[in-house]
């Protein structure tokens, strides 16, 4: 039936948590600065970091280009270390950002049937693609450690691309650069008013993966397709992948 299955990453493939916001992380990150020769109180980190990336937020909404627009968070840290008196190379930048995430990084791992899932797709010749709301330098290092790179046809983050779910024009993107034909297209996700309403907007069916320990069915239902215990699997017995 579909030919083109659109993932989300984060509560869809991963399960992640993380702990960007705390005072122990910022503590964290400040001791791991000092020793990289990086003199930041963690408190003056902290006000700096939040102050600025609102700032980034508040200008790319003031823009109005995107419904839902997007930032890079490697300018931001740019910003927050010149604040400080440092003028960090592109290189450092990406290193400051990468290791900021995986200091917040409290675990990290596949779902169990998220490879069971990709390789059924594989095996059936069909195209998989990734749409993820988030930051190129904090994603890119676990999607390679995870080892689901080589499974993507193609791979949106939205920090790319300026924008970001539910904004129809980000599902749009992924349809415009791989050529996709929507009504052959089905967006995977675990969030109503992200991954589902995003791509009811745009024009594509939807395929709701409920990770809650309960579900609770929606009188006027956003998506086509629901899985109620949050199984993957079941993406290929619904879409006809297997039987």
């Amino acid at each position: 039936m579909y030919q083109n299955y659109i993932f989300d990453l984060y509560g869809t493939l991963l399960d992640i948590h993380t702990d960007e916001y705390s005072k122990n992380f910022f503590k964290k990150y400040a001791k791991w600065l000092r020793r990289q020769g990086f003199s930041f109180e963690w408190k003056h980190f902290r006000g700096l970091y939040t102050t600025i990336e609102k700032e980034h937020r508040d200008k790319a909404a003031q823009a109005g280009r995107y419904i839902k627009p997007e930032i890079q968070i490697e300018a931001v840290f740019q910003e927050v270390f010149a604040a400080n008196g440092y003028d960090i190379t592109e290189e450092q930048t990406t290193f400051l950002c990468e290791s900021f995430r995986k200091i917040s990084l409290i675990y990290l791992s596949l779902f169990p049937d998220t490879l069971a899932c990709l390789e059924g797709l594989k095996k059936a010749g069909k195209k998989i693609y990734l749409l993820s709301n988030a930051q190129r330098s904090f994603t890119w290092q676990e999607l390679e450690m995870t080892g689901l790179v080589p499974y993507f046809d193609g791979i949106l983050i939205s920090s790319d691309e300026n924008c970001m779910k539910p904004d129809p024009e980000f599902y749009n993107i992924c349809c415009e650069r791989y050529q996709l034909d929507k009504e052959q297209s089905v967006m995977i996700g675990n969030e109503l008013k992200s991954d589902m309403a995003g791509a009811k907007a745009a024009g594509i069916d939807g395929f709701y993966i409920n990770r809650y320990p309960v579900f609770h069915e929606e009188k006027e239902p956003i998506y086509k397709y629901v899985s109620r215990n949050g199984s993957l699997l079941e993406v290929l017995m619904q879409t006809g992948v297997n039987g």
